[in-house]
């Protein structure tokens, strides 16, 4: 039935073709631009690096597999500061990337995005707080659109030195003093609720008893969760034993199947060899009544039929026999000569209706 759906398969291969010779062209334009590409995986994903504000930065350009249909990603390594550059380093407020068709040069986006660090170097990130560095990501009441047309950091990140501002600091050192508050409450757990009987020894015996492994290990096992532990994990192995018990009583059923799948399977190679050995003779006979093999069988056959007439008017012409046998005889012959003649031109006519050569 592949025929019926053959214009469709012929569209589908050729947006394919043409798909991929974009990608090629796209791909051919970094190499052309002299922007000198790394390929990490072939026709996938390529690494630019460049320098800017004595910093190396390095885009890492990755095409979908619908590229160029489908918008490039494009992202930064390593992290930095910039209006173009979202929270996961990928660039998405490049206007020309935004804009992205299947007309547009991957080359000159990369390009633009080159111009616009080298004209507006970003800031590296840190993560390390109280060193100098800003932090790996503003405060909530300041997002990444805070940042000025120019490239500029807003005045939260311009603190002199790298450092925190002054509030900030504060803050951190509230936080700091919060969770100090916070470990100093930890409390220990309460050991005389789980084991009462402690409340009635001496400090002395409490001593004696730390020595005591076997004691503390006793009493670690009445405790009501560790009890619980034990009868679950005993009805767990109850029911694993079971389910093994289980599973050993299905196997004279398992064995029984498994000899009638043999016996099946041996059935199924003798029907195969019967087949084979029908499908050689069909082949075979079709040769035999094939059109071409018949026709030429019946031209034999007239052949034969005009030279035993032949003969028969020698013997009589040589008076070897008389005229009553010789009638009889050449009717008999001449009479199948010409049925056999007639069948020829019929099967001839037949066979090239039907388009059969000879």
């Amino acid at each position: 039935m592949s025929w019926l759906f053959g214009n469709k398969n012929k569209n589908t291969s050729s947006s394919q073709t043409n798909l991929q010779a974009h990608r090629t062209k796209q791909i051919d334009s970094l190499k052309k631009a002299n922007l000198n590409p790394i390929e990490v995986i072939p026709n996938t994903e390529y690494r630019i690096t460049f320098a800017s504000g004595g910093i190396n930065i390095t885009l890492v350009v990755s095409l979908p597999p619908l590229f160029p249909q489908d918008p490039p990603s494009i992202s930064v390594h390593p992290p930095i500061y910039h209006q173009w550059v979202d929270s996961q380093s990928k660039i998405t407020n490049c206007p020309s990337l935004s804009s992205f068709s299947m007309h547009s040069s991957l080359a000159v986006i990369v390009q633009s995005i080159i111009d616009e660090f080298k004209s507006h170097p970003p800031q590296l990130q840190s993560h390390n707080f109280g060193v100098v560095g800003r932090p790996p990501f503003p405060p909530a009441t300041t997002s990444m659109s805070s940042f000025t047309a120019s490239g500029e950091m807003p005045e939260y990140y311009q603190s002199p030195g790298g450092h925190f501002g002054t509030n900030q600091t504060e803050s951190m050192q509230v936080a700091e003093n919060s969770s100090e508050e916070s470990l100093s409450l930890d409390k220990v757990p309460d050991v005389f609720a789980a084991f009462p009987d402690l409340k009635t020894k001496s400090l002395t015996e409490l001593f004696e008893l730390q020595d005591e492994e076997d004691k503390i290990l006793e009493m670690i096992q009445k405790l009501p969760h560790v009890t619980k532990f034990a009868e679950e994990r005993e009805k767990i192995s109850n029911e694993c034993i079971e389910l093994a018990r289980a599973n050993l009583s299905y196997k004279p059923v398992l064995e029984q199947h498994r000899q009638w799948i043999l016996e099946k399977k041996n059935l199924y190679q003798k029907t195969e060899e019967e087949f084979q050995r029908n499908q050689q003779r069909l082949m075979s006979k079709s040769e035999d009544f094939h059109p071409s093999v018949i026709q030429n069988n019946l031209k034999v056959a007239l052949m034969e039929a005009e030279e035993e007439s032949e003969n028969i008017v020698e013997q009589f012409l040589e008076k070897k026999m008389d005229a009553e046998e010789f009638k009889q005889r050449f009717i008999q012959t001449r009479s199948l000569c010409h049925a056999r003649r007639a069948k020829d031109e019929k099967l001839t006519h037949i066979l090239v209706q039907q388009g059969y050569s000879n």
